[in-house]
């Protein structure tokens, strides 16, 4: 049996602050990169792993032109973790999880990367 792959990847404008880094503890902006990677060996019934705009459209609903900070998943005094890019595609990869394991065809998701600036990312796979 053969197995399907898709990646795909979009902009998101965030505002974070980082505990701990320096100059970036300071509120400040980015026009994110989030790519993903998908995989399974069964489609929908409109011939796809996934509908990617479905994904983007629902981290996008969530957190663009938000503040990271703002919600309990990325607040320590919350219960949740300092807005690094790591602990970002951490989040964002859960979030496209549970989408993926709502689908009947079951697809996989394989990672998630969150690029920060030209030169920094990070991947988040389990």
């Amino acid at each position: 049996m053969g197995k399907y792959t898709l990646v795909k990847h979009f902009w998101m404008a965030c505002a974070h602050a980082v505990k701990g880094a320096g100059k970036c503890e300071r509120i400040h902006g980015h026009n994110f990169k989030i790519t993903f990677c998908v995989e399974g060996e069964k489609l929908d019934d409109n011939g796809m792993l996934i509908d990617f705009r479905e994904v983007k459209h629902s981290l996008e609903k969530k957190y663009d032109h938000h503040l990271l900070n703002d919600f309990p998943e990325f607040n320590p005094d919350q219960g949740g973790a300092s807005p690094s890019t790591e602990k970002v595609a951490e989040i964002f990869f859960q979030h496209i999880k549970a989408l993926c394991k709502q689908k009947k065809n079951q697809p996989r998701l394989k990672w998630v990367e969150v690029q920060e600036t030209n030169e920094a990312y990070a991947r988040y796979e389990e």
